[in-house]
């Protein structure tokens, strides 16, 4: 290497440094926006094909990108806005030591019949503790919800309304090959359908499935289990069961026993069934996500995002793991055939 490369090798890396340490600061000066950024992208991402749709057809571009922000504001906003805050209004009034009361009841029941203690009062007393904290997390956002709404709304027009350009030099700037930016946007497009639709569809679907059999079987405050079900159905093995089999014990336990009966042969063949039947009819035409990405990334999101979370989070980790498959398609192969 000569002394003039050498020299320009060692501008780069300070160039390079330079901007990683401004992206850093300017990242970390507008966090308090980056669920309006995530929300921006993953809606851009799913109205990308019928804005192009539309354009096809001769639409003007203003009057395309103002239908699909209505549709999307009328969607997220009214909709998913009343679905919210009829949850938020229903888990508001709930009293978290029911649940406790539950297991109590199965553990007395247990450590009767078998003289086995399968938690202690220590184990209680955090349970309560961490529920009672989890349930009013779970519908919080980061920073204000109107704000970071209105400028969702106003990044998603200029996402649409430049679309082509956006994109275009988005590929310009990026130092990847054609195949690797071909990748790159399928595979960024299978992530966010999988996870931006598919889970909350999954979550909605066992949630309203549990909170309808629990209603018809008479069970106290059928939309929280309901819920309640939704969410630990994204959970890896415990799954719906970890709602609906304590609470047809509890039906046994209190003399109900064909509700019991019924409960359980409900949860196995109906409520469990739901999620394979989702993924088999609307996901098998796009990247299923694995199990243990939603669960780390719904942990991940929430931390970062309250109730949002539960879409950014996995968003986040796939988004990592499509970097990763990236890496590896742009660097990896080339010193592999080299090698060979």
């Amino acid at each position: 290497m000569t002394g003039k490369q050498l020299d320009k090798g060692i501008k780069q890396v300070g160039f390079v440094v330079l901007l990683v340490a401004l992206f850093i600061m300017m990242a970390y000066q507008l966090q308090y926006f980056m669920s309006s950024l995530l929300g921006a992208f993953t809606l851009y991402m799913l109205l990308r094909t019928p804005y192009r749709g539309l354009l096809n057809r001769g639409w003007n571009k203003f009057v395309a990108t103002s239908v699909l922000l209505l549709l999307a504001i009328l969607a997220v906003f009214v909709v998913g806005g009343l679905f919210i805050g009829t949850i938020y209004s229903e888990v508001k009034n709930f009293n978290p030591q029911l649940i406790i009361s539950n297991l109590t009841d199965i553990h007395d029941v247990v450590l009767e019949k078998t003289g086995y203690n399968i938690f202690s009062s220590d184990v209680t007393t955090q349970l309560v503790g961490t529920i009672t904290q989890l349930l009013p997390n779970i519908f919080s956002v980061t920073g204000s919800i109107v704000t970071n709404a209105m400028m969702m709304v106003f990044i998603l027009f200029f996402m649409l309304h430049q679309s082509r350009e956006m994109e275009n030099i988005i590929e310009k700037t990026l130092p990847l090959t054609a195949n690797s930016t071909s990748m790159l946007k399928k595979e960024t497009k299978n992530m966010v359908v999988s996870n931006a639709i598919g889970i909350p569809v999954i979550m909605i679907g066992q949630g309203v499935i549990a909170g309808v059999g629990y209603w018809i079987l008479g069970i106290k405050d059928p939309f929280i289990w309901g819920t309640l079900t939704g969410l630990l159905g994204l959970i890896p093995v415990i799954g719906t069961a970890g709602i609906w089999l304590p609470l047809s014990i509890n039906l046994f336990i209190s003399n109900h026993i064909w509700q019991g009966v019924v409960l359980i042969l409900y949860g196995i063949t109906i409520i469990a069934s739901v999620d394979n039947l989702i993924r088999m009819v609307f996901l098998k035409k796009y990247a299923d996500v694995h199990p243990l990405v939603t669960i780390f990334g719904i942990i991940l999101g929430m931390n970062l995002f309250g109730f949002w979370g539960i879409i950014f989070g996995p968003l986040l980790i796939s988004g990592f793991v499509v970097l990763v498959k990236i890496y590896r398609n742009e660097f990896l192969k080339e010193h592999v055939s080299i090698d060979n």
